[in-house]
């Protein structure tokens, strides 16, 4: 039985893990902190993907119930959007059956869609996120910037990820009094810093080596290539050097075929997919985290908040990001890391050489990062400003969301 004062709100979100992805983890941690903070009710209206039927029966709970009906959209192209229709039926069940105080939308389409036809339809506020590719991938179409827009401007709330989705939605003309800043946290109890599997150790042939560290997706953006081309430029200078690449993606055979062009076979080693649970014996390994991310200019494609480089921060390792999109909010640059043109190799590589060659500086910033991790990116903090921005919203309170927003932004500067 839940108390009369608590509150009840439907997530819906085209995908949730284990699906990888940042907002993926963003949203399962605020969401389950904020349950187990409060006696309020979140249903997830989502997607089936990957081996969701484990992760919901370890995961769902009284509180926290999963509800997935078929699969995520493979694209957004116009002859996709009939499909719209079986989410938004399920939405308004869910709906009849919980009467949620509120709507909240983890993704423009189709789930803004669906939340901005239910405000209109049956008057229900909704709050939508926005992480910044959102908006940077949808200018080049001709009529999606246009719903995006009123999406965004009908929304009660705009949880901003980073500062760089704030900027573009004040750009947009969407007032900065509902516009609520909220950074990603960290679990600190998973990414913290120990000793280095011995296993792993041996597995990959790390002992006595420099190790660098990228988890990602190995898509275009995220900077692999970069950064094997900075590799091979200081190999004379830490030739005890591996870089452990973590992750899948299309962009595989590519970036095999430069290792071997490079010579760096042996320095280079394609880990694969490591689930989420597994990534902090990763993270122990390295001695310097990097992602070379950039802007993708024909896509639109960006890097929002970066969570990859913050848990790298969780378990005392320095890092080293790309100057394009959100990360001026994940990396402090010269405290924290540094922060490189993506399309700088030479820059690049001046940041790799000056961490591996200097275990003193190295272990500063890690230290830094350590610290701020702890001290800036509870989950529990997160996920109380988005309880109380969505509170305000539900009732009305449109003027107060405001100082939530502001609570938001000095948290993560």
């Amino acid at each position: 039985m839940l108390f009369r004062n608590a509150m009840r709100i439907l997530l819906i979100t085209d995908s949730f893990l284990p699906h990888a992805g940042g907002s993926r983890v963003y949203y399962h941690h605020i969401y389950k902190s904020w349950v187990q903070q409060f006696p309020d009710q979140v249903t997830i209206l989502t997607k089936k993907v990957g081996d969701w039927k484990e992760f919901d029966r370890r995961e769902a709970s009284e509180s926290l119930e999963i509800i997935r009906r078929f699969r995520p959209l493979p694209n957004l192209k116009a002859y996709q959007l009939p499909k719209i229709i079986f989410p938004a039926l399920g939405a308004l069940r869910i709906w009849r059956q919980k009467q949620p105080d509120m709507i909240h939308a983890g993704d423009l389409y189709p789930p803004g869609v669906i939340a901005l036809a239910l405000k209109r339809w049956l008057g229900l506020p909704y709050l939508i996120y926005c992480h910044g590719e959102e908006i940077t991938q949808t200018e080049r179409y001709r009529y999606q910037p246009r719903v995006r827009n009123v999406i965004y401007q009908e929304a009660s709330v705009v949880v901003a990820a980073c500062e760089f989705a704030r900027k573009h939605l004040v750009r947009l003309g969407i007032p900065e009094g509902r516009i609520c800043k909220i950074t990603p946290g960290v679990d600190y109890e998973q990414f913290a810093p120990k000793s280095p599997d011995p296993e792993l150790l041996d597995r990959f042939s790390l002992r006595g080596k420099k190790v660098l560290l990228t988890v990602s997706r190995l898509w275009p953006r995220k900077g692999h290539e970069a950064v094997m081309r900075a590799v091979a430029r200081i190999l004379s200078d830490v030739p005890d050097m591996r870089y452990l690449i973590v992750g899948k993606g299309p962009e595989e055979e590519k970036l095999r075929r430069l290792a071997f062009e490079l010579g760096l076979t042996d320095q280079i080693v394609f880990v694969g997919f490591v689930p989420q649970e597994q990534l902090s014996d990763f993270y122990n390994l390295c001695d310097v985290f990097v992602m070379a991310n950039r802007e993708e200019e024909e896509s639109g494609d960006v890097e929002g908040f970066g969570m990859v480089f913050l848990e790298a921060n969780a378990a005392g390792k320095p890092v080293i990001g790309g100057r394009s999109g959100g990360t001026e909010d994940s990396i402090l640059d010269g405290v924290t890391g540094f922060r490189v043109n993506p399309d700088n190799v030479d820059e690049v590589a001046s940041a790799l050489k000056k961490l591996l060659t200097d275990p003193a500086l190295c272990r500063k910033l890690g230290e830094a990062g350590l610290a701020r991790a702890r001290r800036e990116f509870g989950w529990e903090e997160k996920a109380r400003i988005l309880r109380q921005a969505s509170r305000n919203a539900a009732q009305g309170n449109a003027q107060e969301i405001a100082p939530a927003a502001s609570v938001a932004s000095a948290n993560s500067v």
